[in-house]
């Protein structure tokens, strides 16, 4: 019996250990096992990135800081400039510092109902594939198990909020961040934008140069430029340029490849 207790003791001092090491080493323990691919039973451990968000050029270090000191930021300009990586990340600190209590994503879907109606699932998992930008940054910074507990609709701490379902909706000490911004009309950004309540910010990303709307209808991200600059309004905009590419070197050269003379 001495020796079996012994033995237990060991156990017990070595998981403790362990993760008192996971703990530290920027791991974290889900509880919640059936948020996890596998059968296995217990807690699992899972890695998140939490690493301070460091600007890698100066339109970067421009957008961070409208992040952190202004309701509404707007953002347009290049892929691969972090625009979306950059917002959500923020969006992700300020739910886990609790500075906010839910973050709300949304974008336009611009495709036939029809093709809507063939995915499977209910309406949030018939948007997610179109959220898939948003999640992988949300999954990298808070963790898969986290990030699907904070999505669950009793804890909805984070939001899919598809456009079209916009209206009537108010948010408040929040993030929302819409995405692919001009791809919405000026009357849906109008719309977008009178949903914000109290104690809440306001991302929105875009790039008019990649505007998917009929041509004859004018994208609500070009519409809500002018009227900033038009009025003068203070809202920091900021534009970003192909120089301004991090992803990678074979998406700035991708850049340079279809530039317009």
């Amino acid at each position: 019996m001495g020796r079996q207790k012994v033995t237990v003791k060991s156990r017990r001092e070595t998981r403790k250990e362990s993760r008192s090491k996971g703990r530290n080493t920027g791991e974290v323990i889900s509880m919640y096992p059936e948020d996890h691919d596998d059968n296995r039973i217990g807690m699992l451990k899972e890695k998140y990135d939490r690493s301070p968000l460091v600007p890698r050029n100066e339109n970067q270090r421009l957008y961070l800081e409208a992040l952190m000191n202004q309701p509404v930021t707007v953002a347009t300009g290049e892929a691969g400039t972090g625009k979306t990586f950059l917002s959500t990340a923020h969006a992700a600190d300020l739910l886990l510092e609790k500075e906010v209590d839910h973050i709300i994503v949304t974008r336009p879907v611009l495709t036939a109902e029809e093709d809507m109606g063939f995915l499977p699932g209910d309406i949030m998992e018939k948007f997610m594939p179109f959220f898939r930008p948003v999640y992988d940054v949300l999954k990298k910074r808070l963790g898969q198990g986290f990030l699907k507990y904070c999505l669950r609709p009793e804890i909805e701490k984070i939001e899919i909020a598809p456009f079209s379902y916009m209206r009537g909706r108010t948010f408040e000490n929040a993030v929302v961040i819409l995405d692919e911004a001009q791809n919405v009309t000026a009357s849906q950004m109008k719309l977008f934008l009178t949903r914000i309540g109290e104690d809440t910010t306001v991302i929105i990303n875009g790039d008019v140069k990649q505007c998917d709307l009929p041509k004859h209808i004018k994208s609500g991200l070009v519409d809500l430029l002018e009227r900033i600059e038009k009025r003068n309004l203070n809202i920091p905009v900021i534009r970003f340029e192909e120089e301004d590419c991090v992803r990678s070197l074979t998406c700035s050269l991708a850049l340079e490849i279809y530039r317009e003379e």
